[in-house]
């Protein structure tokens, strides 16, 4: 048979027959199984049980298309079914802001981005709109509000998108040039310094477990490297990460800037943590970001990248997320990313 998901072509003796159900999975993809794919691997079995598993889950999964045929046949006609056709729905950014808007069932999903444009000034080709961890804009067409179950007062979590890897690029070697703006401080012998922060890469597995973080002090890991202290004239510090030859578990990178010490400097005495993502091989700027709502707090969560499962390509996205945490003690950090995966 061959998968619809990944086009892999796999023998119908892969799939225990025993077990065949809509639970199963592909063996190259891990992708579920479409009711094509069941009525393919159908042909491949000997007896024609109804009881069995396999037929009992295509009529499932066949009645399910049938309903959602019907539902969106019933929202592009303006039918009413009982259901409220117009009602509000809040959009929440990681860094804190959100939106309510005001939608209706018959409304098309490009229409919905728009108007989250023009409240949040996020541009709609990079939202990424999430509802209970399914990716709403993952659709190719172009679908009404009322056919992708999200009900009438929920909240979806908006993902802005800073870059992508793909198939078709040869970029693989990505620079994170993490910045601020210090305040200068007059010593009483009179000389002028200023107060520095801590740029962090922190791993993570698809689990939220740390696998390993890197900064000035532990310079690298496999497929990650840091290039060293900040100074007066130069206040960053930037991380290369080698998408190739990063752990084979790690589902995600978190990018942080921080204080040195408990008790120490805090954001408030910094303006402007940034962070700009550069091609390494041609040094061409990705894409910038200013995290300019963070100005309290030991750290900040700059930004993220994270691993698809399904394509093994990479998602730059913007965070912004203020944290506690230092140099000294990830503890505050390490909780912050933790409750940040299962948003991404």
């Amino acid at each position: 048979m061959q998968c619809n998901s990944c086009q892999a072509r796999c023998c119908s003796s892969d799939f225990p027959a025993a077990a065949l159900c809509e639970t199963c999975r592909c063996p190259e993809c891990g992708g579920g199984l479409q009711a094509e794919d069941m009525e393919r691997l159908m042909g491949a079995l000997r007896h024609r049980n109804r009881e069995c598993a396999a037929f009992h889950d295509l009529d499932t999964l066949k009645k399910r298309e049938e309903e959602a045929k019907r539902t969106a046949h019933r929202d592009l006609l303006g039918i009413d079914d009982g259901q409220p056709q117009s009602g509000d729905i809040e959009v929440t950014v990681l860094d804190g802001r959100r939106c309510k808007l005001r939608l209706c069932r018959r409304d098309r999903l490009s229409s919905v981005k728009r108007a989250i444009e023009t409240q949040l000034a996020v541009p709609a080709g990079k939202q990424r709109l999430l509802f209970r961890g399914r990716d709403l804009t993952a659709a190719e067409d172009d679908p009404c509000w009322g056919t992708l179950g999200v009900p009438f007062g929920e909240a979806l979590q908006l993902v802005i998108i800073m870059y992508e890897t793909s198939s078709g690029s040869n970029v693989r070697r990505l620079s994170f040039d993490l910045s601020w703006r210090p305040t200068l401080v007059t010593l009483r012998s009179g000389k002028v310094t200023c107060h520095h922060l801590n740029g962090s890469c922190i791993l993570l597995n698809r689990f939220g477990r740390v696998l390993d973080t890197v900064d000035f002090q532990k310079r690298s890991c496999s497929g990650v490297q840091h290039g060293g202290p900040s100074s007066k004239h130069s206040p960053k510090q930037s991380l290369e990460v080698d998408m190739r030859m990063l752990p084979s578990d790690c589902s995600s990178l978190f990018f942080t800037l921080s204080g040195f010490a408990p008790g120490g400097v805090t954001l408030a005495v910094f303006q402007d943590p940034s962070v700009h993502l550069r091609d390494r091989s041609s040094a061409k700027i990705l894409a910038s970001y200013t995290a300019d709502r963070c100005r309290t707090g030991e750290a900040v969560v700059l930004c993220c990248a994270v691993r698809d499962e399904r394509t093994n390509e990479w998602r730059v996205q913007q965070v912004g997320r203020g944290s506690s945490g230092n140099t000294k003690d990830y503890g505050g950090l390490y909780q912050t990313v933790r409750s940040l995966v299962d948003k991404m």
